[in-house]
């Protein structure tokens, strides 16, 4: 079957390479467990972001192929079973609510395969690109710089590392690029609990780590309709984006604590930590800013917790520097040019018209209240009882709770940051920020289970009484994150296809499609049936180009904007 052969590629892909760095530097044998086996998924998930920009900066001859990511993954993996051939059997260890967190993941994964079970091409309009781009990485072995022959858009300032993901995925399971965009979409959707779940495990318990792993995976509407968006590369980076955070909080904290002897597991942790704070980045930019309230935070506490021992706080500042560093050179192959566009256009869009006025903004940065329960992905009242247990967090004076608040904070400064009328501040919206609340619901809610818990003495009954009804609360959720569907957003059938084969067959390569348009923003037409698909299918261009136009330049932008138009 090819969704078995799909599935079980994917478990390759993200277990093998995050296992290899376990082992290799010495730092599994403290992730006891499924916390093992979760933090190696989250470092598989940043393995190939880094790997694929980094190869492109230093080796840009270098491509990859079937055949040499099969063998890199195989090498891997004989290293990790020679590693782990003495006392591997350890890490099948699991405690009992580690197989209730299990269930619950498995659980999640499912909804998210059989909510397209029937539903072959990916939605709406971002997903043409997506496709486009994950065929082009698959065909020329590298991520690509612009998005030619298609359209002359340069790539410059757009995120490719998801594309290093479900290109690999098309490789090994050889299927089309659309297939392995949505399936390593809707696997990353699944697993953006796993990062709830172990800062949670590692730093409250067990208990709390189901409770929030089930919250953000069922009980919340998001992320499980991004699948009707295409919001695929966001997703992606909050897959890894929590993960990240508890690798440098873990990094930070050896840095400053471990003994000479233990020097090795310092340097992997630096080395991982790196690897996933850089791959936020490299896998969505503008994800990368709701992650740097939480670096913040983090190192100001690892900071205050040193300041009374010279030593220490020396410590922790050559550990920050590592880390740091290390990440800021791990995402140098796309920090340079991303800022460079960035901040030539911001400059050119404010001289060009001075500072954007609040009604020209309102288009794309205002939300209305009455939006926040569809966009954040839960009722009010579930919002206003997520605010009480957040309150409960905040009086027993639980760190992870006040973390909580501060990050959202900061990630409603960051999308309401256009009210200062600063366009360089201008980074993405509210609506961005709303759909990723999910995140900071499952710690603060994790907080709140543990927090009863501990009111019952550590009852180990009640702890299991919590996590089992927070399982029954995700089975019960699981039908509603298995069918929600927006049923205008999905635009192909079996028969555009055929149409799409046709087009191909009795058309010249440079007949250009007019198609249906919609504009989302005066500058961003996008189609609005399977006409928009054309240019994947056929190689054929449309007057609607692609949801990247705002890329592209000036000129070429006016006349797709003319031609839409009609």
């Amino acid at each position: 079957m090819v969704e078995l052969r799909l599935f079980l590629v994917l478990a390759a892909m993200l277990l093998i390479p995050g296992w290899f760095a376990l082992t290799v530097t010495g730092i599994w044998r403290q992730w006891p467990g499924l916390q093992g086996w979760l933090l190696a998924t989250g470092i598989g998930i940043s393995f190939y972001p880094v790997l694929f920009y980094a190869s492109r900066f230093v080796l840009p001859w270098l491509t990859f192929g079937p055949y040499k990511m099969s063998a890199l993954l195989l090498a891997m993996l004989v290293i990790v079973v020679w590693q782990l051939r003495r006392d591997g059997a350890t890490v099948l260890r699991f405690h009992t609510l580690d197989w209730m967190a299990l269930v619950a993941l498995l659980l999640t994964i499912a909804t998210r395969f059989w909510i397209i079970r029937d539903r072959p091409f990916p939605a709406w309009s971002d997903s043409v690109h997506h496709s486009i781009l994950t065929q082009l990485t698959a065909v020329t072995g590298q991520l690509p710089y612009t998005l030619e022959p298609y359209f002359p858009i340069p790539l410059d300032q757009y995120h490719l590392g998801l594309y290093s993901l479900s290109a690999t995925l098309q490789w090994i399971a050889q299927v089309p690029a659309h297939t392995a965009l949505q399936w390593t979409a809707q696997v990353l959707n699944a697993l953006c609990a796993v990062g709830v779940y172990l800062v949670l495990a590692r730093k409250v318990g067990r208990t709390g780590a189901i409770v929030g792993a089930v919250t953000a995976g069922l009980l919340f509407s998001q992320p499980a309709l991004y699948v009707n968006w295409g919001r695929f590369t966001q997703i992606a980076s909050q897959a890894v984006l929590l993960v990240g955070w508890l690798l440098v909080w873990e990094a930070l904290t050896a840095w400053t604590t471990a003994r000479r002897e233990l020097w090795r597991e310092v340097a992997g942790y630096t080395v991982i930590a790196a690897t996933a704070t850089a791959s936020v980045f490299l896998l969505h930019f503008r994800v990368a800013a709701f992650y740097l309230p939480l670096l913040a935070m983090t190192v100001l506490c690892i900071l205050w917790q040193a300041r009374r021992d010279h030593r220490t706080l020396g410590l922790a500042v050559w550990g920050i520097v590592a880390v740091g560093g290390l990440s800021l050179l791990l995402v140098l192959p796309s920090l340079v040019d991303a800022l460079r566009v960035y901040v030539t256009g911001k400059l050119a869009a404010t001289a060009a018209a001075g500072a954007p006025t609040r009604s020209a903004l309102s288009g794309y940065f205002d939300f209305p209240l009455s939006s926040y329960p569809y966009l954040v992905g839960a009722p009010w009242w579930f919002l206003y009882a997520t605010m009480a247990a957040l309150g409960v967090g905040l009086v027993r004076r639980r760190r992870l709770a006040i973390f909580g608040l501060l990050w959202v904070l900061g990630l409603f400064g960051i999308g309401f940051a256009y009210l200062l009328g600063i366009r360089m501040l201008n980074v993405t919206n509210l609506g961005a920020v709303l759909i990723m609340l999910y995140l900071p619901a499952g710690l603060i809610w994790g907080v709140f289970a543990e927090e009863i818990v501990h009111l019952a003495r550590g009852s180990a009954k009640v702890a299991y009484a919590v996590g089992a009804a927070a399982l029954l609360a995700g089975v019960a959720m699981a039908p509603a994150r298995a069918s929600t569907i927006e049923a205008y957003r999905w635009f192909v059938t079996p028969a555009d296809v055929a149409a799409m084969s046709w087009i191909q067959s009795h058309t010249e390569d440079d007949a250009l499609f007019a198609v249906n348009t919609y504009f989302w923003t005066p500058r961003a037409p996008h189609g609005t049936d399977a006409g928009y698909w054309i240019p994947y299918f056929t190689g054929r261009p449309t007057t609607a180009s692609v949801m990247l136009l705002s890329l592209a330049d000036k000129g070429y932008q006016a006349d797709v904007v003319c031609v839409a138009a009609g």
